[in-house]
């Protein structure tokens, strides 16, 4: 009986801090005087725009990308920041990067699903991505 207590008290214990770790405002945050650059196309008539967005702190590191739309859709996602403070992060970053531009480019928005596992880097990547569309001018 008592072991039974004790199992349902860490099991409830254990749900609430995975459920504690949902990324907000107060564990994630942009820094502040973000960057949001924007650099124009270099051809003439090209209709290709670059912006950096904020880098943004998601507590292993920063986050921040560089978009380019050509024609007003967005071609290109680079990575200027990625959390690499230790291996794992790095690890990490290096394999959900690929699958956060495509989701990216397919919406043509920062509005993504994200990656199961990499929530903190997904939210960093959603929220300077964001920046940089806004810098250009282009719907998040």
């Amino acid at each position: 009986m008592k072991r039974a207590i004790a199992v349902t008290a860490g099991t409830v214990a254990g749900v609430a801090a995975v459920l504690a770790l949902n990324p907000s405002a107060s564990t994630v945050a942009a820094k502040p005087g973000g960057s949001g650059t924007t650099t124009p196309g270099s051809g003439s008539g090209s209709g290709t725009q670059s912006a950096t967005g904020d880098a943004i702190d998601v507590r292993w590191g920063n986050v921040q990308v560089q978009v380019t739309l050509t024609g007003g859709r967005i071609t290109d996602i680079a990575s200027v920041q990625l959390p690499d403070g230790d291996g794992h992060s790095a690890r990490i970053s290096e394999r959900v990067w690929p699958t956060l531009v495509q989701q990216a480019i397919e919406a043509q928005s920062s509005q993504i699903a994200g990656v199961s596992g990499a929530s903190y880097t997904s939210y960093g990547f959603e929220q300077s991505l964001k920046s940089a569309l806004l810098a250009l001018g282009h719907a998040p």
